[in-house]
């Protein structure tokens, strides 16, 4: 399995914020996705592949081998250990390639080019962040796998190689996001909206395609992406593809309450990032891998989620003339244990 660690205690009341957070990353997991490991002090190990969605189990499990070592659910578990780590949160993997030496953090980030190659972490590392899932995109994928052939001289092993004792969850429960909104019908924390809709992004009863358009061409998502070594973050970004080929980037700004006329401002900044830094475009061929550099804004489509919008942001985004596509924005509603969506006319 693949798990991350409970939100703590504080004051003796959940944080949920943390929890939300928590829950968001892992949400955003699904069956067939490849996982790769990081070890502290040894490197990024790989491939493992998703086999179910994300949910919560509080079962102990014991170490292969008989080894008297365990991971823990609960507090409450028989061989618990004081000050261990709680990882209720799994999913379940299985190996999809073995490689025996792991990629150490020199030769990830030795070079300056594997820096930007690898940007999703390489910020991770620099800002020091603790997310415990980070998500790659599919070129980034691209150059880790082959930093472990090289790291491996092409030696791997397939899983059908590997022997395996598969984790059986006992008693597994599926990640829930509290939607009890607060008195002006918001949620109470941003992250439990970004964390309900990374569950929910591609499924067509969630409403999504108002503001995505085919839930089929969804090629990749990601949350909580960083975009500068300052701090900045996209909430969510989305890639869509037809025929194999990438042809739209959806960014999306989340807000708890009403937009502003500032979040639209930062949402053309974000244009302009994500118009340098994503739209490269990758083309299999062959025995070959190509990357079209052309920074093409026409392929970015910004999007602001909100409660609401006053009417300052509105003038905000009928005034925005970037070459590109209009920035949506989009009313959500909690209703029903669930979220609702509204595109706002402008």
């Amino acid at each position: 399995m693949a798990a991350v660690v409970k939100e703590k205690r504080e004051g003796g009341k959940f944080v949920e914020k943390t929890r939300a957070d928590i829950l968001a990353d892992i949400s955003c997991v699904r069956i067939g996705d490849r996982i790769f490991f990081y070890e502290v002090k040894r490197g990024f190990h790989g491939i493992y592949e998703a086999v179910s969605l994300p949910f919560v189990d509080e079962q102990e499990v014991e170490g292969g081998g008989g080894s008297g070592k365990y991971l823990f659910g609960s507090k409450k578990n028989p061989h618990f250990i004081e000050d261990s780590l709680i990882l209720p949160n799994r999913v379940l993997i299985k190996p999809k390639i073995y490689f025996k030496n792991p990629v150490t953090e020199m030769k990830a980030f030795g070079r300056f080019i594997s820096a930007i190659d690898l940007r999703s972490i390489f910020y991770k590392k620099v800002l020091g962040r603790g997310k415990s899932v980070t998500h790659l995109f599919p070129e980034e994928e691209v150059k880790l796998t082959e930093l472990l052939l090289k790291a491996n001289n092409g030696k791997t092993k397939k899983a059908k190689e590997l022997k395996c004792s598969p984790y059986k969850p006992k008693n597994p429960r599926p990640v829930i996001f509290d939607l009890q909104p607060t008195e002006n019908g918001e949620v109470k924390y941003e992250k439990i909206l970004e964390g309900w809709l990374t569950q929910n992004i591609d499924n067509p009863s969630a409403g999504t395609e108002l503001f995505l358009g085919d839930l089929k061409e969804i090629e990749c998502f990601a949350n909580y992406v960083p975009i500068t070594i300052a701090g900045g973050n996209l909430d969510l970004v989305v890639f869509h593809q037809k025929q194999g080929r990438r042809y739209k980037i959806t960014i999306i700004e989340l807000k708890k309450g009403k937009i502003v006329a500032k979040d639209v401002k930062q949402v053309e900044t974000y244009v302009k990032w994500a118009t340098e830094n994503l739209t490269q475009v990758l083309d299999e061929k062959p025995n070959k891998v190509e990357i079209d550099l052309l920074n093409r804004r026409e392929m970015i489509q910004p999007v602001v989620i909100g409660s609401g919008i006053n009417s300052a942001a509105l003038e905000r985004l009928k005034g925005y003339s970037l070459k590109s596509k209009p920035i949506l924005a989009v009313k959500y509603k909690i209703e029903n244990k669930s979220i609702k969506f509204e595109l706002v006319d402008f």
